[in-house]
């Protein structure tokens, strides 16, 4: 829980205590990271981090929140594209952009996903369940503009977007799982794996798009 004492510091010095948390994270274990290098780079003592946070597992997941936010922030304007594959990718390429922008923050989320201890598991896995939520429910906007570009066959449009978004999470999903350990990869071979996605969503569309594929 964080105490109304940090509320009332300065942006600056917030956003400095944060940061140094987010760089301490997305380096080491959460049994890892040391409270005492958090203190030193931010320039304040434990004793007053602990007093505007409670604990290091709150103020962990807090850090943990903060990242998802500046990683799953809203665009600053809706892409104009009205191609299938345009909308598709366009969204992809806002989150890529945002995990370049804030490459310790992505670290540290990849971190946090496979962190094991006890003592922050718990509160951790709901912080990332929200944002996951969040993420499906954005997704799934994306995906119903998608499909509404294309010239369906007549058919359910809503069991059709289900589909989709099963089909399209589950190639994210094996990429995810491919680079977890070098996530860096992931960024030099995005055209490679978007050619490779936009071959398994053809062999959705064949059969539900009318007339010739292109």
């Amino acid at each position: 829980m964080v105490k109304e004492a940090f509320n009332k510091l300065s942006d600056d010095k917030k956003k400095t205590i944060i940061k140094c948390g987010i760089a301490e994270f997305s380096k080491k274990s959460y049994s890892e990271a040391s409270t005492d290098e958090i203190t030193k780079n931010s320039g304040i003592s434990k004793g007053i981090l602990f007093h505007y946070f409670g604990s290091k597992k709150d103020f962990y997941c807090f850090c943990l929140e903060q990242a998802l936010e500046k990683l799953n922030a809203e665009p600053t304007h809706e892409p104009g594209a009205n191609d299938f594959y345009e909308i598709i990718f366009s969204f992809m390429e806002e989150k890529i952009s945002l995990c370049r922008e804030f490459p310790e923050e992505m670290q540290f989320v990849n971190m946090a996903a496979r962190e094991s201890n006890s003592q922050v598991l718990e509160h951790k896995n709901a912080v990332l369940v929200k944002f996951m939520i969040k993420a499906k429910e954005k997704s799934a906007q994306v995906m119903k503009r998608a499909v509404t570009a294309l010239n369906l066959k007549n058919t359910n449009t809503e069991k059709i977007i289900d589909a989709f978004n099963l089909y399209t999470g589950a190639i994210i999903n094996k990429y995810l799982e491919m680079y977890k350990e070098k996530p860096d990869m992931f960024f030099q071979k995005t055209d490679e794996i978007k050619d490779e996605i936009k071959e398994y969503l053809d062999y959705l569309l064949y059969g539900v798009v009318k007339g010739d594929r292109k």
